[in-house]
């Protein structure tokens, strides 16, 4: 059996036991362990990883950015780096896999707390880049399909919907699923 630890702010502080059900039963013979809150940036998980990694995980979620790119608790982006590869580091030798942080919804080109898509991109551009492109599970193409079908993927211009939790929990076990397989790349 993988233990599975989601880590990380909001994002996945939101699955609430029937989204913690979804992914073990889909992602096969995995146990999940939520460690992550609303309002944490990297710097928290820095300061947290060394505990955490003491479960010894076999895979280890990682969702930081959202918070750390907001302009009234902005992490400078060379320091949102140095904490997240500290954070990979003392996970070792787990998998990583990133939850990249979806869109927000802009507002005459802002979004809630002052954040953009365009910083938001380059944070989730350094998440990417430290767990690898392949164990990364892109939000915004897994809630594509609402997109498309005209249907809300937000419930306050940040945090997703139920519907679009579901589909991105289904991507995140896809993923989990292939880990220890050959087409993990990590």
């Amino acid at each position: 059996m993988k233990k599975i630890v989601l880590f990380g702010d909001s994002m996945l502080g939101r699955f609430t036991k029937p989204r913690i059900d979804q992914l073990e039963a889909e992602a096969g013979d995995v146990l999940v362990f939520n460690c992550a809150a609303g309002g944490w940036k990297s710097d928290d998980g820095a300061r947290r990883a060394a505990t955490i990694a003491k479960t010894e995980p076999d895979v280890v979620v990682l969702s930081f950015g959202a918070n750390d790119c907001a302009p009234d608790r902005l992490v400078e982006l060379d320091a949102y780096t140095q904490n997240m590869r500290a954070i990979a580091d003392t996970f070792a030798p787990a998998t990583l896999i990133g939850f990249l942080p979806p869109s927000i919804e802009e507002i005459d080109g802002v979004g809630k707390r002052g954040r953009t898509n365009a910083v938001l991109d380059t944070y989730r551009q350094v998440l990417r880049d430290v767990v690898s492109a392949a164990n990364s599970v892109d939000t915004d193409a897994a809630v594509a399909p609402l997109v498309a079908a005209g249907e809300p993927v937000h419930e306050d211009g940040l945090h997703l919907t139920g519907d679009a939790y579901r589909l991105v929990i289904s991507a995140l076990a896809e993923r989990i699923s292939a880990v220890g397989t050959a087409s993990d790349l990590h």
